[in-house]
């Protein structure tokens, strides 16, 4: 008897833990198409790491960063607000009023940006961009 308990509290844990990292990898990597305008070119600034730390790159030069915020919106019409960071020795801002595409994901950029021209924009995406 105590080992059916135990096997089905192993059972319910090893459940729980799937559905959290489902539900986490679908947020954070399941990503879709979207399209967004190129919003003024933030200041460039100092990259820095999670403790603070100053960043550089594989030569030992400093890393600068540009720290977008871009109003995405997928093909299917849906909008997020989702960051990203544009980092190197020496990054070169994205030009602003401009259209960019990318894979985004609910809480980050998967793949890109690119830069497109309206032309490449779906229809009904360029009207919600306007």
């Amino acid at each position: 008897m105590k080992k059916l308990i135990w096997a089905i509290i192993a059972v319910v844990i090893v459940g729980g833990i799937g559905f959290v990292g489902i539900k986490e990898y679908l947020n954070v990597y399941r990503s879709d198409t979207a399209y967004a305008v190129v919003p003024a070119t933030p200041k460039k600034t100092v990259t820095r790491d999670s403790n603070g730390k100053k960043v550089t790159d594989s030569q030992g030069r400093q890393e600068y960063s540009y720290d977008y915020t871009f109003k995405w919106v997928t093909t299917d019409g849906q909008t997020r607000t989702v960051g990203f960071e544009q980092s190197s020795a020496n990054p070169t801002p994205l030009a602003p009023g401009s259209y960019v595409k990318a894979d985004v994901s609910k809480t980050r950029v998967t793949k890109g940006p690119f830069s497109v021209n309206a032309k490449d924009v779906p229809a009904k995406v360029l009207q919600q961009l306007k």
